[in-house]
């Protein structure tokens, strides 16, 4: 099995819809009896309520009451089971009767638990708008779940807010960059010192895989975050690779909502893109960008590439070859490309992200390039999605690998950077007229 690709992070410049959402009241009953009331019973006692709300995941999964006995409680014991309790259950019951003073709250801003009010305002922009867009259709992941354990986890809190911040900077003028960039500071070196233990909990487990994907996703705002970004992309699909993630006590396998891993499986991620890929008249990619990419990547095969490179570009020439007629197949090749780095080792990976290696420079222009023009079929991506998309770097490291590599072979860059130039609304074509809400 291989591990789920990481579909793309090229977002549209506007702000997708949301849907209206409306409730009715229940009617109240009237009597209409004319006759004499009769004599008023003795209310019978209610019996108490004997359901715990307290209790540990255990005791919720199989319906019985639970003790609430910390650590393990005795149905847990009993069964032999690890006994794991809510986050904001574990903190509400070892909280201390004070609390702390907003002075102490600076001090141990990197200390799960505690934060700002700054803080607390890019924690509330995440909830609202900028959380990822994946797994398809599973928002509520981002959320509700997420957000119920991440205060325990400074990696993944820090990679919320990192992701918050530069959002909120890309769609407005709070000025949050230098945020944005301290968070994700605290983030990526809290996140590799826990990568070097296996992880002990699912929620740990789900934890990392939180931080890998908010941290890909927050890359994409960077300038300079083309190298980060693959990075992330690559410990999303490892992370994705244990088989952990399968179970169905997992933060990522939620009752009706795939998992990350199933998500991207053949009945999950790309099966929900076939099928609206399938039942649309949109995804028609622009024919002559497509022969553009088809000549350009042509030169681009003259190169001196090692094996893992040029298994890279037939990935790439396949993506534009099915892109010509059939969008269910070039979405489906597109996705390898970010499953790929994943199976390399970890020195052609580095050599890979290496901005002296010419030629994986000029693939990676490739890679966006195309990316773009494939923009009426990656949008379905985010159909339903009830976040807010912002405006990107992505194209913008086409421009920085053209300046990086020698004149000789900006030649190979082109077409690339042409594509960087084009207006975003060049690539929606139909899709411009896409119904968001369409599920």
């Amino acid at each position: 099995m291989s591990p789920p690709p990481l579909p793309s992070l090229l977002l549209p410049t506007h702000s997708m819809g949301r849907r209206s959402t409306s409730s009715s009241d229940s009617p109240e009953g009237t009597s209409t009896c004319e006759s004499a009331p009769p004599a008023p019973r003795k209310p019978i006692p209610r019996k108490g309520h004997t359901k715990s709300r307290r209790g540990c995941f255990n005791c919720k999964r199989r319906r019985i009451k639970c003790n609430e006995c910390r650590p393990d409680c005795n149905h847990c014991i009993k069964a032999g089971l690890h006994c794991e309790y809510p986050a904001n259950i574990i903190q509400s019951g070892s909280r201390g009767m004070l609390s702390p003073s907003p002075q102490e709250v600076v001090h141990l801003r990197s200390m799960p638990g505690s934060f700002t009010m700054s803080d607390m305002r890019l924690f509330h922009h995440f909830l609202i708008t900028a959380y990822p867009h994946l797994p398809v259709g599973a928002d509520k992941i981002w959320i509700t779940v997420i957000p119920s354990f991440a205060h325990n986890y400074e990696y993944l809190i820090h990679s919320i807010l990192a992701l918050a911040a530069s959002h909120l900077d890309a769609v407005s003028n709070a000025g949050v960059a230098e945020e944005a960039i301290q968070h994700r500071i605290m983030a990526v070196k809290s996140l590799n010192e826990a990568l070097s233990v296996p992880p002990k909990t699912m929620h740990e487990r789900d934890a990392r895989m939180g931080a890998a994907l908010a941290l890909a996703f927050q890359s994409s705002h960077l300038q300079d975050g083309l190298f980060e970004f693959l990075t992330m992309v690559r410990g999303c699909n490892l992370i994705a690779g244990d088989d952990a993630l399968r179970d169905v006590d997992s933060a990522f396998h939620v009752r009706g909502i795939p998992s990350v891993l199933e998500a991207f499986r053949e009945d999950g991620h790309l099966q929900t893109m076939r099928n609206r890929l399938g039942m649309t008249q949109l995804g028609v990619v622009n024919h002559d960008d497509l022969d553009s990419a088809h000549m350009s990547l042509q030169t681009v095969e003259l190169l001196n590439m090692t094996e893992w490179e040029r298994s890279f570009w037939e990935i790439l020439v396949k993506t534009v070859d099915a892109a010509y007629g059939n969008p269910v197949e070039a979405y489906t090749t597109f996705v390898l490309l970010y499953n790929a780095p994943s199976r390399w080792t970890h020195d052609e990976f580095q050599s890979f992200i290496d901005p002296n290696n010419n030629v994986a420079q000029i693939l990676l222009a490739h890679f966006i390039a195309i990316q773009a023009t494939l923009t009426p079929i990656l949008v379905l991506e985010r159909v339903g999605f009830q976040g807010i998309d912002a405006p990107t770097k992505v194209l913008g490291w086409i421009e920085c690998i053209y300046k990086n590599v020698p004149s000789s072979l900006r030649t190979h860059v082109e077409w690339p950077r042409e594509v960087s130039r084009y207006p975003f609304v060049r690539f929606l074509g139909q899709s411009r007229e896409l119904d968001y809400t369409y599920e």
